[in-house]
């Protein structure tokens, strides 16, 4: 059995971010950016996400699938790094949630792109649960998407990921066909994540320079004409 975190806070719960390989990340932004652009955008949101795990005394964290950078990153980071588990995202979260379970922890899903979330985040989302009574949910500050999953272990056999589109009206309707009480946890940093270069813009005017902090570095020449609103 894993042990509980250092933070006494936190219960036993075990943080689950699911990545693909680099040059199948933030497809969306093709049209605006470069290949290498995207990949590094992508490597500067993940290292947010773990940075924010780790600070909030979560451990250990697992990131699934990816590639031999996001593989380097996640080690130097303090993450447990492994092949993806599944046929898809849905399927990789699944068997991801049941191995925490086989260790009587909770399960918690993260996104990877998730450029404004802070240690606070995740602290916050964890006391959420209720020392793990609730099934607790972030949604997406838009496109009814989710961007966080905690579910207690006793309860991961009967819950399962349906990411996508409305995924976050489905999720809060099989906890209740579940019968059991949901959590909703919303955040700037939770609900913010990064799908297309409407959000680049948004973001930018929120927080000046943080595309460049996030790639460490300038970006090249960005093709703002189809991000006119």
């Amino acid at each position: 059995m894993l042990m509980e975190s250092g933070n006494n806070d936190n219960p036993s719960v075990l943080p689950v971010v699911p990545m693909k390989p680099l040059s199948q990340c933030k497809t969306r932004l093709e049209r605006i950016m470069g290949p290498q652009d995207r990949e590094d955008l992508t490597m500067g949101m993940l290292r947010r996400v773990l940075l924010a795990i780790r600070g909030a005394g979560v451990d250990p964290f697992w990131v699934i699938g990816g590639d031999d950078r996001i593989r380097n990153m996640s080690r130097t980071l303090g993450a447990v790094w492994m092949e993806d588990l599944g046929r898809n995202l849905n399927d990789t979260i699944t068997k991801a949630f049941e191995s925490a379970r086989m260790r009587e922890v909770s399960a918690l899903y993260l996104p990877g792109d998730l450029p404004f979330i802070k240690p606070g985040d995740i602290h916050q989302l964890i006391r959420s649960a209720q020392h793990q009574h609730n099934v607790t949910l972030s949604p997406a500050r838009r496109d009814g998407g989710t961007n966080a999953i905690l579910v207690p272990y006793d309860l991961i056999p009967y819950f399962r990921p349906e990411l996508g589109s409305n995924s976050f009206r489905k999720h809060v309707g099989t906890a209740a066909r579940m019968g059991v009480s949901v959590a909703f946890y919303y955040s700037g940093g939770m609900g913010f994540d990064l799908d297309d270069g409407s959000d680049l813009d948004e973001y930018e005017h929120m927080e000046p320079g943080l595309l460049e902090r996030l790639m460490g570095r300038k970006p090249d020449n960005i093709n703002r004409t189809p991000l006119q609103l």
